[in-house]
């Protein structure tokens, strides 16, 4: 499928360059200034040096994950030409911006795509969840895009948060990585997906867990988070117990030495923040307020994300829950049969209200100007509905939507062909698009990380897209 794609050789091409580009090392000029100047130049919204304006625009990232795999065909790239086994049932409805519509089961997202820019021309080879969603949350291809990884590993590349941690840092006792309503689990994985914690950069840039609970749509911070009930003045003790047998723990052992030094550290931040307990607290928000982004798990921790940056906490990533109640239906979605019925009972009525609410909130509080929102999933739908009335999993093309910190609105970036198969125009692998989000929160493009067999690598292997920044 792949092999076929009318995009491969533009990629090739591309690789070529950034081969022609390493060989020029002995000039004094590194990789990524190269690379980054060579962006600079090309054209896209906000003219030649937009790039350089939009370093550091985001002071705050939103990064909504849709586990599972939302079609794109069904919801912002609709192919209304299309055969019926490709365009579906849904119908297009028109949105405030002329010439953008999206499904008729997203009215009120409808009227602020005036908001959003849509990028239609992601594109990957991970056929299974566990890669692609490692893939998508770190910008690091998986080595086995088409093999479950059983779990998380130590060795993994991190998440773009903890990449964002270990670069910033803690500062006003408030953790810089915040994740809720848990860390996405299910079979065939015997732990945690991989690609959701700090991998090789130690467990102490891992996201600090914002629980939240499926039947009151509640939020709370771990029971007795990082201290286990201990007071400032017994965890300083314990760390520097700890230090006094140093010289007992053999080389490999200091880093777990150095994670445990961290992790009481932020125990002690975390006692002393009232900030954090506060911001999810939702008691705290007026009643209309909480009924605007919907009374489930999914529009509630979308109000819990808006709180929790506008109290100063820099990266949030909300996973999509199954709002639906017990016994009224599973899955995420991963829809492969009946996904008309999925769609409209369970899945994108509550993606519309409670996305919309968050983008119109942002907006009204102005932290939009410099708040920037990310949606994506692990890849989209088939182009062609299965014998089940469903979609099965496509990498080669999906949508991910970017709001606010400058970025232009009301526009769409890239294309695909006429069933939705794959890019016909500016492909965005992962790792250009993990790195134009850093990019956009001010890590530098040379960050270098160290993985715990004491290499050095860089954070990203990608390189910021001009227009995806203006």
């Amino acid at each position: 499928m792949w092999a076929g794609s009318p995009i491969r050789p533009r990629l090739m091409r591309r690789r070529r360059a950034l081969l022609e580009l390493g060989t020029l090392g002995g000039t004094g000029l590194s990789l990524p200034t190269l690379l980054r100047a060579r962006e600079n130049t090309a054209e896209g919204p906000g003219g030649a040096n937009s790039l350089d304006r939009a370093f550091g625009h985001a002071k705050r990232c939103i990064l909504v994950f849709l586990n599972g795999g939302p079609s794109h065909i069904d919801t912002w790239d609709m192919k209304r030409n299309a055969p019926l086994e490709v365009r579906g049932e849904l119908k297009p409805i028109a949105t405030n911006v002329p010439g953008i519509p999206v499904c008729e089961l997203l009215p009120q997202l409808a009227r602020h795509v005036d908001r959003i820019k849509i990028v239609r021309s992601v594109t990957h080879s991970c056929t299974v969840h566990t890669s692609g969603v490692y893939t998508m949350l770190t910008g690091v291809q998986h080595a086995t895009p088409t093999v479950d990884q059983t779990q998380a590993l130590p060795g993994n590349h991190p998440h773009l948060g903890a990449i964002y941690s270990k670069w910033r840092g803690w500062k006003d006792h408030l953790p810089p990585f915040v994740c809720l309503p848990t860390l996405f689990r299910a079979p065939p994985v015997t732990g945690i997906w991989p690609g959701q914690n700090a991998g090789f950069l130690g467990r102490r840039y891992d996201p600090l867990v914002v629980q939240g609970d499926k039947q009151t749509a509640q939020f709370e911070l771990p029971d007795a988070t990082l201290a286990n009930g201990l007071s400032p003045d017994r965890l300083n003790s314990r760390r520097s117990l700890v230090r006094r047998l140093d010289t007992r723990f053999g080389k490999g052992d200091q880093r777990q030495l150095a994670d445990f030094d961290g992790y009481s550290q932020q125990a002690i931040d975390l006692l002393h923040s009232t900030g954090l307990r506060a911001a999810i607290d939702l008691d705290r928000e007026p009643a209309a307020v909480r009924e605007r982004y919907g009374r489930h798990l999914f529009g509630q921790g979308l109000l819990v994300a808006r709180r929790l940056v506008e109290a100063g906490l820099p990266l949030v990533t909300v996973y999509w829950i199954d709002p639906t109640p017990a016994g009224e239906g599973g899955g995420e979605f991963d829809s492969h049969g009946r996904i008309y019925y999925h769609m409209r009972q369970r899945l994108l009525p509550p993606l519309d209200r409670g996305l919309s609410a968050l983008v119109a909130d942002l907006a009204e509080r102005r932290l939009l100007d410099d708040t920037l929102l990310v949606v994506m999933s692990e890849f989209g739908r088939t182009p062609r509905i299965n014998a089940q009335a469903g979609r099965d999993h496509w990498p080669f093309a999906q949508i991910v939507l970017l709001a606010g910190a400058g970025v232009t609105g009301g526009t769409t970036y890239g294309a695909t062909d006429d069933i939705g198969a794959y890019p016909t125009c500016d492909p965005v692998p992962p790792e250009d698009l993990a790195q134009t989000v850093l990019h956009l929160l001010g890590v530098p493009p040379d960050f270098t990380l160290t993985d715990n067999l004491g290499r050095p690598l860089p954070a990203s292997h990608g390189v910021a897209v001009n227009g995806l920044c203006g």
